[in-house]
């Protein structure tokens, strides 16, 4: 575990980037996926869920309101696509940690390609987060309507398109 703390750059970085809080921010994307497309989010968008999520940039730019198209946000975002690119693919391992761990831990369900949020009620100290840090909330609030969005966004294919990512 040393290795894998080693290469951020301090310790709230560390902390942000662990397995335990990372799976938090699927199971969060998860969660607000389902309640809109109402089926199960395709495991792929957790490797666009996270490093979106976890980046400043994006996170202080992407839409609060609902009727903003994540096609529309994404053409007058340039930057923050680019962003994407690049973290995407550099965050993969910890994504990979972070849903074996999500799932060893109950907090997701991965079946057929999908993952899914456990129930809040059965999860212990889950709403502590919510009074975590102001970083802590807005990463969980821009999670929500990330998953949100992308259930607004068609398949897994034509997101990783949209974002100009590619899958695999």
């Amino acid at each position: 575990m040393s290795q894998w703390l080693q290469q951020f750059t301090s310790q709230e970085e560390s902390a942000l980037f662990n397995p335990a809080f990372l799976a938090v921010v699927l199971r969060t994307s998860a969660e607000f996926y389902e309640t809109e497309a109402r089926e199960k989010m395709p495991l792929s968008l957790a490797f666009l869920a996270a490093p979106a999520t976890m980046s400043k940039q994006i996170r202080d730019t992407f839409p609060t309101i609902k009727t903003t198209s994540l096609l529309v946000w994404i053409e007058t975002h340039e930057r923050e696509r680019l962003i994407l690119q690049r973290n995407a693919p550099a965050l993969a391992p910890a994504v990979r940690r972070a849903v074996i761990f999500g799932v060893q831990a109950r907090l997701l369900t991965l079946e057929h390609a999908r993952i899914g949020a456990i129930p809040t009620r059965k999860i212990k100290n889950l709403r502590s987060l919510s009074q975590g840090s102001p970083e802590v909330k807005d990463i969980l609030k821009v999670a929500e309507r990330l998953g949100k969005s992308f259930a607004r966004s068609g398949d897994a294919a034509s997101i990783f398109s949209i974002w100009g990512v590619a899958a695999g």
